[in-house]
């Protein structure tokens, strides 16, 4: 699902007169039966009145169609993520753009709860990328409240996006090596905030794992 979702976002970022060639919206009208088309339109047409962007909807149908989904399945399948859409829509508010979010219909698809959705923070928290870090940290286990926790430290220490998408796995990594889901995440979490102080970027060393360094003193003296 991940790189699916990727995959879409990288497209809506493509200029406008790459993606003109055949919108999705042409190419569903082509390739999907007629009776299907018209009901995806007239959602479409509906959604758009309440701010949904409707290209999405045109894009889930022909990936529900490239995946054999039946056509009785392939509307209300639409419909369910037009709703996600439109929560998604509340959340971030009037101003979110498309990749937002479908990040967020995304997000809401796998689990994450609305309200965390809203309290990600600023408009810089509230990008694509935050959002879907912040689902993939809630699958490692950890609560919504400590997600947002790590995303807010990610974007003070200036993260990039390939850190961004290792934060999950850092934690996943933590715990097989006999952390428990609080500690890994705790561990991250202050990772980061040394980061942003300057500091090495990694995880804290764990307490008692120290190097043992030498005092400086005379040539044969003790250590």
């Amino acid at each position: 699902m991940r790189h699916i979702i990727l995959a879409l976002l990288v497209a809506m970022a493509l200029p406008t007169t790459v993606r003109a060639q055949e919108s999705a919206r042409d190419r569903a009208q082509r390739v999907l039966p007629a009776e299907v088309f018209q009901s995806l339109a007239a959602l479409a047409e509906e959604g758009a009145s309440s701010g949904i962007p409707t290209e999405p909807l045109f894009s889930k149908a022909l990936e529900g169609l490239a995946k054999r989904v039946p056509a009785s399945r392939l509307m209300p399948a639409i419909q369910s993520y037009a709703s996600r859409l439109g929560q998604a829509r509340s959340a971030f508010g009037p101003t979110a753009g498309s990749p937002l979010l479908v990040a967020g219909a995304d997000a809401l698809q796998r689990g994450v709860a609305r309200d965390a959705l809203e309290r990600l923070g600023g408009h810089e928290a509230r990008s694509p990328m935050a959002v879907l870090v912040l689902a993939d940290l809630i699958d490692t286990g950890i609560s919504a409240e400590r997600a947002i926790e790590i995303l807010r430290e990610a974007m003070s220490a200036r993260t990039g996006d390939d850190r961004m998408l290792d934060l999950p796995v850092q934690i996943r990594r933590l715990m097989r090596e006999g952390r428990n889901v609080r500690e890994a995440a705790d561990q991250v979490r202050d990772g980061l905030r040394r980061s942003r102080g300057g500091q090495d970027v990694g995880p804290p060393v764990p307490p008692g794992s120290e190097p043992r360094t030498r005092t400086r003193g005379t040539r044969g003296g003790n250590p």
